[in-house]
């Protein structure tokens, strides 16, 4: 079991539908709404991953599909997703959520006290909004603390490079950006 192997003493399963995480200033409970048996429907709390100091429940709303990171230290409950990626620094992390109903997920930068420093998809629109454009994949911290991700043409999978987010103008935006062959 994933929790016994990874989280033993700190994270533990009361009954099925109550998650209990321990840290160091307490005991967080986590408990499921019903329906409890419904695909796609009510809240349901896992226990996905410990490191780094942190706890990450993943939380499944419905058809949101996001999670909780916990500060072992301090029991401070952030917002996470389905997973955690920290900076090499640990000042900050990208969360990866999945909407309800949306070709893709949502990507987010914290800073680790919980404060949002990007958001955006893991894909880019064409500029006319009409198909996706780019897709992104298999993000990764620099040492130097930027974000980079590969890029592959939605259109043509063989056209692949790596973007970074970039800010210019105080507006966040991946680079560089190449030209792709129009969706057919």
């Amino acid at each position: 079991m994933r929790i016994n192997r990874l989280a033993s003493g700190v994270v533990a399963r009361k009954g099925a539908h109550l998650l209990k995480v321990t840290t160091k200033a307490g005991v967080q409970t986590f408990k499921d709404k019903p329906p409890y048996d419904e695909p796609l429907d009510g809240v349901h709390h896992y226990f996905c991953d410990r490191k780094e100091g942190f706890i990450l429940i993943k939380v499944e709303d419905g058809g949101e599909f996001t999670g909780k990171l916990i500060d072992e230290q301090t029991g401070t409950v952030m917002k996470g997703g389905e997973s955690v990626l920290f900076s090499e620094d640990r000042r900050a992390y990208l969360a990866s959520e999945h909407g309800d109903g949306l070709d893709g997920d949502v990507w987010t930068i914290y800073a680790v006290n919980g404060q949002v420093s990007w958001t955006g998809y893991n894909f880019i629109s064409a500029p006319d909004q009409s198909y996706r454009y780019v897709d992104l994949g298999m993000p990764a911290w620099m040492p130097n603390g930027e974000l980079v991700a590969s890029a592959t043409c939605a259109s043509d999978e063989n056209r692949k490079w790596k973007m970074k987010l970039v800010k210019n103008n105080g507006q966040w935006d991946w680079a560089p950006r190449k030209k792709c062959p129009a969706s057919k």
